[in-house]
């Protein structure tokens, strides 16, 4: 695979500033026990190591997988979890579910449903890196987001992928037009 031009919308700087401005909005917010922390796997992972390192360490950490798109560029018919948590620590627990982007929001209303219907969620506080509204097809919102952005991007870097590759870039980025899917 060819290197692909993009463009930084937020270098690793103003990532940090805008990660410590989302902590100090969510501490207050969360309980003082009985919180576990759910990314969606695989890009909210690096969002997720970020964020908990700035919040209170009475956290329990947690996994959930949703398969959204079968074979990366069609959306199946409807989201599939196939990693779950452990009910336990799930179970009457206030949930702070991660993930990196929210865009159509057919991954968040899964993950949403899921946690409270499936597994007992007492409270969750969903939370995303990105909130972009533009590719809404269900009308969902988090609880809170790092950055908004509006226009019809397609975002790599800090766990946002283009083809698998560049999760790891410490920027947030936006690809070129022509290699956008």
């Amino acid at each position: 695979m060819e290197e692909v031009r993009r463009r930084v919308l937020l270098d690793a700087e103003q990532i940090g500033h805008r990660m410590h401005a989302l902590a100090a909005r969510l501490a207050p917010r969360l309980a003082q026990d009985q919180v576990t922390v759910v990314p969606i796997l695989g890009g909210a992972v690096v969002f997720a190591v970020d964020l908990i390192r700035l919040l209170p360490p009475v956290l329990m950490l947690e996994f959930l997988r949703i398969q959204t798109y079968g074979d990366g560029r069609v959306p199946l018919k409807e989201p599939l979890v196939d990693w779950r948590p452990h009910p336990e620590n799930i179970r009457g627990h206030q949930v702070l579910l991660l993930d990196d982007i929210l865009d159509t929001g057919r991954t968040m209303a899964e993950a949403q449903r899921f946690l409270r219907e499936e597994m007992g969620a007492a409270e969750v506080l969903s939370v995303v890196m990105v909130d972009k509204p533009a590719r809404r097809q269900l009308p969902i919102e988090a609880d809170d987001y790092m950055v908004r952005v509006e226009e019809d991007l397609f975002l790599v870097g800090c766990g946002l992928d283009y083809a698998g590759r560049y999760r790891n870039l410490p920027q947030l980025c936006a690809l070129e037009a022509e290699v956008q899917v």
